[in-house]
């Protein structure tokens, strides 16, 4: 390669991005839509003599699938939501407390950024 050649930096295109906003009655029948198909795994649910592969994983993983992860602490647990590219769907982690109650908010919240994201 030529020392005295320049390279050129490549530009990231722009791409214009629409926002989905529904009403509250919409969201309330989508809620109700993926409450009535909602269906929860574990990795260890899963896996096979101890054994997951990485490939395995990821060839599980759907496009309809929200995946969530929970922070377990003692009182207050967090939790976070990404989609199937692993971008993130809310704006920070949601807390809650170790009650049925803080459950119940929970899976409410979960509900709600499934409905909100399709």
């Amino acid at each position: 390669m030529n020392s005295k050649t320049r390279k050129t930096k490549k530009q990231a295109s722009v791409v214009k991005f629409e926002m989905n906003v529904l009403s509250k009655d919409e969201i309330a029948k989508r809620i109700k839509s993926i409450e009535e198909n909602l269906k929860a795994s574990t990795w260890r649910e899963l896996e096979i003599q101890g054994k997951f592969a990485k490939n395995d994983k990821l060839s599980f993983i759907s496009d309809e699938m929200l995946i969530v992860g929970c922070d377990i602490g003692s009182e207050t647990h967090y939790i976070r939501a990404i989609d199937v590219r692993g971008r993130e769907l809310s704006k920070g982690a949601f807390g809650f407390s170790n009650t049925a109650e803080g459950f119940a908010n929970a899976k409410a919240w979960v509900l709600n950024l499934a409905a909100e994201n399709d």
